[in-house]
């Protein structure tokens, strides 16, 4: 899920930022169409100013010169005309290398409309473990067999060179790998990212190895269109196409399991779910009932309202904290924003207040400055199952939690930096000439923790949890009875 949105900094309380509004196919759009080179330089002289401008994690991860040779790199190698999926392929690598999650690249709305119609998408979901790719959903006319096969190549590709060649496309915090495999465990992202590097495919050849087997075995393939690998994911697998709950409270024996699917409170509130009410309940019937153990399931938790993030974890001290170190921005005036969508939003200036390192304090922020406990605090025993997808506000809430050593961490490496993401207000860049389009994240978030190595990835989990395919494919969920187990084993 994208990073909060704010339609002025001043809020900053926001829950996910809004999708980009989609606009009809334009029939005349033709993929084969070029670009000159000076347009393409006139496109790429926008977006490095613009990043330089407005991005205010630019130099998180990377110093100024090693960023200044990314980019100069990327501008020598314009020199001739390019069509939009060349001249988008020539650029992703570039974006990713700034290392922030929440600087997402796009092509233009035609293209993406385009790109929609195409039957690109392999017809299987794919399950990326111990680096090894399984096919987890068959939305293919192949039968059931292929389920949990391995598989080895891609039209003549070896699987491990498609990864590859993919991963440096998506953008991360830091140099964690974890979310960028679960981004590609996304059927039509996996498509997309495929026919951006090896051309638009509407077949595919596999060769894989069922379970058991000692041979591998070859299957050609049609992709699917969205709307057919839509169509195919409800008819199939309907369990899976409800949505399930974004918060609840279940117990095994008298283990408490709380599951937080998302902070976004716009997703919440629409499900009907007063997300501090929820949380007060639960931990008064924590107490009341004397609950020992608490499993706090932040799987697959994209973030959303920094707020309730830290709300989270005030039930789980009984000390005053803080929560964020900084919020800071570039400047108090941005030029770049004329070419994005938010050209006429003012900028609250009364909020912006330079210091003394260059880059301006962004004030009023409620979850700055010291923080009080809430009450009933949980006293016992903590422990937080994560994946690649707990990103943004998820990461702040296990950063904080696990600097202050409430809870013990289980899972996978998550998907946020420890130390902060660059979010908050992310305008959408739409580049003059080509129309491609990069959130610029104009926020550094800067958490009030220390002494975390590498300084680079995101909470490294206390017990790692790998899950098998045959887990995968059993139906349970393996990683939570896992923890389960432990948490009964350790009393």
């Amino acid at each position: 899920m994208p990073r909060r949105s704010l339609i002025l900094l001043a809020l900053l309380l926001a829950s996910g930022h809004a999708a980009v509004a989609q606009q009809a196919t334009e029939p005349s759009y033709d993929p084969s169409r070029q670009y000159s080179a000076d347009e393409l330089r006139a496109d790429f002289a926008v977006l490095r100013t613009s990043l330089e401008e407005g991005h205010a994690g630019l130099y998180r991860y990377s110093t100024r010169a090693e960023i200044d040779s990314v980019f100069d790199a990327t501008e020598s190698r314009i020199t001739g005309p390019m069509t939009e999926a060349e001249y988008l392929l020539s650029l992703a690598p570039m974006i990713a290398a700034v290392n922030d999650g929440h600087t997402r690249w796009n092509g233009s709305r035609e293209y993406a409309d385009y790109l929609q119609e195409q039957p690109i998408s392999l017809p299987f979901k794919l399950r990326f473990l111990d680096g090894a790719a399984y096919l987890h959903r068959n939305y293919s006319d192949q039968p059931d067999r292929l389920i949990g096969a391995r598989l080895i190549s891609v039209n003549g590709v070896s699987v491990d060179d498609i990864v590859d060649g993919l991963l440096p496309l998506i953008s991360s915090d830091g140099r964690i790998e974890t979310s960028k495999y679960r981004a590609l465990e996304s059927t039509t992202t996996f498509g997309r990212l495929y026919s951006l590097l090896n051309g638009i495919a509407t077949s595919f050849e596999l060769v894989y190895v069922v379970p058991g087997a000692e041979r591998s075995e070859t299957v050609t393939v049609d992709g699917l269109t969205d709307a057919e690998l839509t169509e195919r994911f409800q008819a199939r697998y309907p369990e899976l196409a409800e949505d399930g709950p974004l918060i609840a409270l279940d117990y095994r024996d008298d283990i408490a399991i709380l599951t937080v699917r998302t902070f976004a409170g716009s997703a919440l509130q629409r499900a009907g779910v007063d997300y501090p009410k929820f949380l007060r309940d639960s931990f008064e019937e924590f107490q009341l009932n004397g609950v020992r153990d608490l499993i706090i399931d932040v799987r697959d938790n994209g973030g959303g309202s920094d707020v309730f993030g830290r709300l989270l974890f005030a039930y789980l001290t009984d000390e005053d904290f803080e929560y964020y170190r900084s919020l800071e921005v570039n400047d108090n005036h941005f030029d770049f924003l004329e070419y994005t969508d938010a050209a006429d939003e003012a900028m609250p200036e009364e909020r912006f207040r330079e210091n003394d390192h260059g880059t301006y304090d962004l004030l009023g922020h409620p979850n700055l400055g010291v923080q009080s406990p809430l009450e009933p605090t949980f006293n016992g025993n903590v422990y937080v199952l994560m994946n690649g997808r707990s990103f943004s506000a998820t990461g702040e809430f296990t950063s904080v939690a696990h600097y202050h050593g409430v809870a013990t961490f289980a899972g996978e490496e998550g998907g946020a930096g420890y130390y902060g993401n660059t979010s908050g207000f992310v305008p959408t860049l739409t580049l003059p000439n080509t129309g491609l389009r990069v959130g610029i994240p104009m926020v550094r978030y800067t958490m009030a923790v220390s002494g975390y190595e590498p300084v680079d990835r995101g909470l490294i989990p206390d017990i790692p949890i790998n899950p098998t395919m045959e887990d995968v494919l059993s139906g349970r969920d393996s990683e939570l009875e896992f923890l389960i187990a432990l948490v009964n084993e350790n009393r």
